[in-house]
């Protein structure tokens, strides 16, 4: 996960005020709601590290807030959060239903690799990150994301791909 996140961060980094209006494969979002809700999602699993329940609603303005320094400091959280003694193995009640500290671990990593790669569809670019964190993230989707997940606040509905495409196309 932390390697993920140092792979995206020069993505999130590198937006600027004029790109805030792109457009993004996710639908409704535009780049600026989407780096909100990249940043917004560090900080929900942040505060469920740290015992506190998970919220939707912490998605910054990243119009007057500057969104790398929040997305830093949000994943800083995020992992220090987790690295403590026994809360990546611990159990959480989700909206979803029970899931292993790990699990959100696993789910956490899902959002920053596929969208860390619509942020760079989005600014025409090709997101640059290790494959051995593309296979991780993929069998953590194979393995975690089932029907319960399937939320709208998490992952919409399983869309098939060629078994033979590039580990990142069949992720996303």
């Amino acid at each position: 996960l932390e390697r993920a996140m140092t792979a995206v961060e020069p993505v999130v980094s590198s937006v600027g005020a004029d790109d805030h209006d792109r457009p993004t494969p996710c639908p409704g979002f535009d780049l600026a709601a989407l780096l909100a809700h990249v940043v917004g999602g560090l900080r929900g699993f942040g505060d469920v590290g740290e015992g506190l329940p998970l919220r939707f609603d912490l998605d910054p303005d990243v119009r007057v807030e500057p969104v790398a320094v929040e997305y830093r400091k949000a994943a800083d959280r995020l992992l220090a959060a987790f690295a403590r003694p026994g809360v990546a193995e611990r159990t959480y009640a989700m909206p979803w239903g029970d899931t292993t500290g790990q699990q959100l671990l696993g789910f956490e990593l899902i959002e920053l690799v596929v969208h860390g790669w619509d942020i760079c569809r989005s600014l025409g670019r090709a997101l640059v990150v290790d494959a051995d964190i593309v296979e991780a993230t993929l069998r953590g989707a194979q393995m975690w994301v089932d029907d319960s997940a399937r939320t709208p606040q998490l992952f919409g509905p399983e869309v098939s791909s060629n078994p033979e495409a590039p580990v990142l196309e069949r992720l996303v």
